[in-house]
């Protein structure tokens, strides 16, 4: 970890279930974060601020964020809407805060990060990098608290975020420390077309190889299994994807298959799982052998995501699993190129934010 004054301490959290929801009975909190301002990230909370206000939605939002950029890229995008603003010392001074809820529905709570701060879109700052780890900090701190009942986040870009003082590879690394439970974090990628895991994350390729365990294998199988039985109410099928082309080839092309994907498989299927494999990569994802898994557990990050982003880009959530609280966030990154145009598609951030809304409430019904 980074030793500079923005580092993030780890807090202490009890040891967590896979997305633990509100039962209070009232509708529950989103939080939801700015991201990198310079990115896509305050269009998409204002579509969804917008869609809040227009819609009736078995949630409440709270953005997490900053008004004046929040307004700024209003008027770029050439809209008039103006969401209720609550500055952070009043919403944190407010005790029954279910009652702000009650009263405005949804609501931006104005952050200090980046007052009197020039913000550009579109480029890598250092300025955008702290702030939207503070936004993440502050949700965190939340939900721990029992404030919020889940996180949506919205992009950010990594090298902003280390230059902020954030070092960590990406979201859900972060997540995991400053809920204190780094290392039992894993992440999903859901859509109802596909849905994929990863034995191995935010790593380069060669150290992915390297990293390969079964024990890794066994940790990140049980969460997807626990995770997708939730979301579809009935047990589910797991396709384990082999490292190495035509599945290693008997040991011709690798042993990895051999001693560390087959013997995570039988343990999985010792705990009750129903899983499959190693499957042949390049064949894993044709239509005919897709429909026979519930989920994909992929050996690195790009086997998993190529496929998932061209069957479900628009609709695909980006879910953290093993989390002491719900956190989704849509699958596509800052999109410098194309931000406060108001070209950028809010599709996955409102699946996002659904997902979210139907996991806080799964327990209640």
């Amino acid at each position: 970890m980074s030793t500079t004054e923005n580092a993030v301490e780890p807090r202490t959290a009890p040891k967590p279930q896979p997305m633990r929801v509100s039962r209070s009975g009232r509708k529950p909190i989103l939080a939801v974060t700015l991201g990198d301002a310079a990115g896509v990230g305050p269009e998409l909370c204002l579509h969804l601020l917008n869609r809040v206000a227009e819609e009736e939605l078995p949630y409440h939002v709270a953005v997490i964020g900053d008004i004046e950029i929040l307004l700024r890229v209003s008027a770029e995008m050439d809209r008039d809407f103006r969401p209720h603003v609550l500055v952070r010392e009043e919403f944190e001074e407010t005790e029954e805060k279910a009652k702000l809820f009650k009263q405005h529905g949804s609501f931006v709570i104005d952050t200090p990060w980046l007052k009197d701060k020039n913000v550009e879109p579109g480029c890598v700052q250092k300025t955008c990098g702290k702030a939207a780890g503070e936004f993440i900090r502050y949700a965190v701190e939340g939900v721990l608290a029992g404030t919020f009942d889940g996180i949506l986040t919205a992009p950010i870009n990594k090298e902003s975020l280390h230059l902020g003082g954030f070092n960590f590879p990406g979201h859900t690394e972060m997540l995991a420390s400053l809920a204190g439970v780094s290392g039992e974090e894993a992440m999903l990628l859901f859509s109802e077309k596909i849905s994929v895991g990863f034995a191995t994350l935010h790593t380069a390729l060669f150290n992915a190889c390297a990293q390969l365990r079964s024990e890794e294998i066994v940790r990140v199988g049980l969460l997807m299994n626990r995770t997708l039985e939730r979301l579809y109410s009935r047990p589910v099928r797991l396709g384990v994807l082999a490292l190495n082309p035509h599945a290693g080839e008997s040991g011709l092309f690798g042993r990895e298959e051999i001693e560390i994907i087959q013997p995570a498989i039988a343990a999985l299927e010792r705990e009750g799982v129903m899983a499959d494999g190693p499957l042949v990569p390049d064949a894993a994802f044709v239509p005919n052998v897709l429909h026979r898994f519930d989920g994909f557990l992929c050996m690195y990050h790009d086997q998993g995501s190529i496929p998932f982003k061209m069957l479900s880009f628009d609709e695909g959530v980006n879910l953290t699993m093993g989390l002491p609280f719900i956190r989704t966030s849509p699958d596509h990154g800052t999109a410098f190129d194309i931000a406060w145009q108001g070209i950028a598609s809010p599709s996955s951030f409102f699946a996002a934010a659904d997902l979210a809304g139907r996991l806080m409430r799964s327990d209640e019904n």
